[in-house]
């Protein structure tokens, strides 16, 4: 047998389903492996993306600008 390789792929929930028949076919193995880092939003049933972390992380930082006014806030963007 072959050396195996473990890689990590991101891709859309819907696609799963695909990937585990093609691995099914080629005699591979799939497991799904959960962020440790990620916050669980109980509202969808998902693990907060990257995106939204970095923000949280941010603001636990102290990494943010307070605005007196939208008209501020849209100046600074």
């Amino acid at each position: 047998m072959a050396t195996a390789t473990s890689i990590n792929i991101q891709m859309p929930r819907g696609d799963m389903s695909f990937l585990r028949q093609l691995a099914k076919r080629m005699g591979w193995t799939v497991s799904v492996a959960i962020p440790t880092d990620s916050l669980y939003d109980p509202e969808t049933g998902e693990y907060l993306n990257e995106e939204t972390m970095k923000a949280i992380r941010d603001v636990e930082a102290g990494h943010v600008k307070k605005c007196k006014d939208l008209d501020e806030l849209l100046a600074t963007i």
